[in-house]
């Protein structure tokens, strides 16, 4: 074979291999691009076992079909523009003179209900109210002083929402709702997992195991609430505990007005962290050293999940026998964000009613 001809087909040869390893080089990087990227993660099960708790008269569980990744609790929010009480008529007020109260009521339940207040959110007016300044028994709704309370001291970098908590005997024997954290669970638990616990659940033993974590002592956690009440203009709110339970001995419970819940209530809103809680319709408090399964946490506020109120992303819920049936609640709708805080009422599907009636009145007041 001539020269030429060598040289020819060695090119020809060489140009075959190239256009060979081009071809298989697109075809691994098509495969590559197209393939499922969820492929290989671990798809959660909205219907996994868990643990729940015998119902309280303030806990409904909600429809299991509910998919996790629509209910899990957001990890940020936005901040939004959220009034602080001033000193002008009409709207919420941090300059009210001194009006707590030792006395002890053997009911404060009215009918419909005993103090009812509405504002709007964004500038703190008042819409509508009823009875505002009528002293009530809060309940579980007192959570509300101590989420705030642990938000403000994870801000100053006192704690963190990664710091693992110690669960003492005190805290494992509190009663009413819980999610029954056991002492041999003590370091277990983070900051975040009971601040899901403490706001979506209402559990009295997470709310203590975060006062103990915060400041020591009950005592000490009380005096922190009771301290941040007299900043924000709380003047008829005297607090003895950090989850709303009433006491055994016959002493004071929490006690608490719908106003000062409404002052309490946008100075929980100003944390965007807050609604990230109280919007979530259903979680998991994960599995322990001595928990096979996961434990469900439901949101007690059914205008959240069970029925729902267009717009409706919190607050929180309470409930004893001395003080009925509580919620201070809050909705945004077009662009406007409105609280409405109802206290003392007789049985929960009123509560409920009422408080969605209230929430209407408010956005009604603002079209005007």
């Amino acid at each position: 074979m001539k020269k030429s001809n060598v040289t020819i087909v060695a090119t020809v040869l060489v140009a075959l291999h190239i256009l060979l390893f081009a071809t298989l080089l697109r075809s691994s990087k098509d495969k590559v691009e197209t393939a499922d990227p969820t492929a290989t993660l671990p798809v959660p099960s909205p219907t996994e076992p868990a643990s729940v708790p015998e119902p309280m008269a303030d806990f409904v569980i909600p429809e299991l079909a509910i998919p996790v990744e629509i209910v899990e609790r957001e990890p940020t929010r936005k901040s939004e523009t959220i009034a602080a009480p001033g000193t002008r008529e009409g709207y919420l007020r941090s300059d009210r003179p001194n009006r707590r109260t030792s006395k002890i009521y053997p009911k404060l339940i009215g009918d419909p209900y005993r103090s009812a207040i509405v504002v709007n959110a964004r500038t703190g007016k008042i819409l509508y109210e009823n009875r505002a300044t009528t002293y009530c028994y809060p309940a579980s709704v007192t959570k509300l002083m101590t989420m705030l309370i642990v938000l403000e001291q994870i801000d100053a970098g006192v704690i963190s929402l990664n710091d693992k908590v110690k669960i003492t005997k005190e805290v494992a024997t509190i009663g009413g709702s819980e999610v029954y954290l056991d002492s041999r669970e003590s370091g277990f638990y983070s900051v975040e997992d009971l601040m899901k616990a403490l706001m979506i659940h209402s559990a009295n033993d997470a709310a203590r195991a975060l006062a103990l974590h915060v400041a020591g002592t009950r005592a000490a956690f009380v005096d922190m609430m009771n301290q941040k009440a007299r900043e924000l203009g709380m003047n008829s709110t005297v607090y003895h505990t950090e989850h709303g339970l009433p006491p055994t001995d016959g002493t004071q419970p929490d006690i608490s007005t719908a106003y000062d819940i409404a002052i309490l209530s946008l100075a929980a809103l100003r944390h965007p962290e807050t609604l990230g809680y109280t919007a979530t319709k259903l979680a998991w408090l994960k599995k322990s050293p001595i928990r096979k399964e996961k434990f469900m946490l439901a949101n007690r506020n059914a205008l959240v999940g069970k029925e729902p109120y267009p717009g409706c992303d919190g607050l929180k819920t309470g409930y004893h026998s001395k003080g009925g049936w509580s919620l201070t609640a809050t909705a945004v709708q077009n662009g406007n964000r409105v609280v409405s805080v109802v206290l003392g009422v007789a049985d929960r599907n009123s509560r409920n009613s009422t408080s969605c009636k209230l929430l209407d009145k408010g956005f009604e007041a603002l079209e005007k």
